[in-house]
């Protein structure tokens, strides 16, 4: 007897359906670690927060964002509609207010006639400015979650080939911290090639902390990072983010003794009562704060003997996640 497992269908849904409001509800969701995170993951540049409605004359701007590798401004244009002229205009008005260089417009569908504005944008103008396109979709499997995802459809030609360009020319600008994070992450990103996949594909940041991959998008988000703070222990953690990051958190926290057990380990469970985020860490044992070149071999070892342990314990209890109605409700 033939037997077939039952599928369900993926279904695209509206972004009113999570988002009615673009200023109120979007815009702020957009700026949110995880999601901006993601964003930049998808275009290929690292972006850093810098403002939210950011006042341009008498207008503003949806979010004012920078390139921690270059210092320069990215504008993020966002609308929960298809394009239109309007934001069109708006985009260009903003970005000459702020200087920005790149330009990121963000809808919920691109018009032919706006795709091609893009391409001809990134064709008139010189290599110091990059436009992208970005849809953003919204699915669902009958009554799961809503799960987003960033579409880039318009972009810089050969567009790969210039971040590589101008990371390599803005090298010798670098402060010296920066430089030596990239070093850093970069070792370990190259170590990972053949063996963890999900991180091998990264670009190696510059600063003191390396996603290694997301694990679950939406809200709350996780993703495994890896911290090293050059004063603290080099330590792996399951960071939750977004509006209801604590009631996960606390969730998580009541299956403790089973998601230890499954990691094999003792994790620290730190609920940052202060901040919106909350994280399970898992540190490296000993006194590990050096930044020799001798003891990286080591670190990297470490990182990627345990990284993947953990993202393999906690992702079954992360996907099995159930936020109460309540809770979604007053987020």
């Amino acid at each position: 007897m033939n037997s077939t497992t039952p599928l369900a269908r993926l279904e695209r849904v509206t972004l009113r359906t999570a988002w009615p409001n673009e200023a109120t509800n979007f815009t702020p969701w957009l700026a949110e670690k995880g999601n901006l995170d993601l964003l930049a993951e998808k275009i290929g540049i690292p972006l850093q927060l810098e403002a939210v409605e950011k006042e341009v004359g008498t207008f503003y701007a949806d979010i004012l964002a920078k390139e921690p590798d270059t210092e320069r401004w990215v504008l993020i244009e966002n609308q929960v509609t298809p394009t239109d002229h309007s934001h069109l205009g708006q985009l260009l008005t903003y970005a000459a207010g702020l200087d920005a260089h790149t330009i990121v417009w963000i809808a919920e569908n691109f018009r032919e006639e706006h795709r091609a504005a893009i391409d001809f944008l990134n064709r008139a103008t010189t290599e110091d400015f990059a436009f992208f396109g970005v849809q953003v979709e919204l699915y669902k499997i009958g009554d799961s979650p809503l799960a987003p995802d960033f579409l880039v459809v318009a972009k810089p030609n050969d567009w790969s080939k210039r971040t590589q360009t101008a990371k390599q020319a803005a090298g010798g600008d670098e402060k010296e911290f920066q430089r030596l994070w990239k070093e850093y992450w970069g070792a370990l990103v190259m170590k990972a090639k053949g063996h963890y996949p999900a991180l091998a594909e990264r670009e190696p940041y510059r600063g003191n902390w390396q996603t290694f991959e997301t694990l679950r998008g939406g809200n709350p988000s996780f993703a495994l990072n890896a911290t090293f703070p050059w004063d603290k222990s080099l330590r792996l953690e399951i960071y939750i983010d977004k509006s209801q990051a604590k009631t996960a958190f606390k969730i998580l926290h009541e299956q403790k003794d089973e998601i230890e057990k499954a990691f094999g380990q003792p994790l620290s469970w730190e609920e940052l009562p202060d901040k919106q985020a909350s994280r399970i860490e898992f540190y490296m044992p000993g006194d590990e704060k050096s930044r020799d070149h001798r003891e990286w071999n080591a670190q990297h070892e470490w990182l990627l003997t345990w990284g993947p342990r953990l993202g393999a314990a906690l992702r079954p209890f992360i996907l099995c996640l159930k936020i109460p109605a309540s809770d979604v409700q007053g987020s």
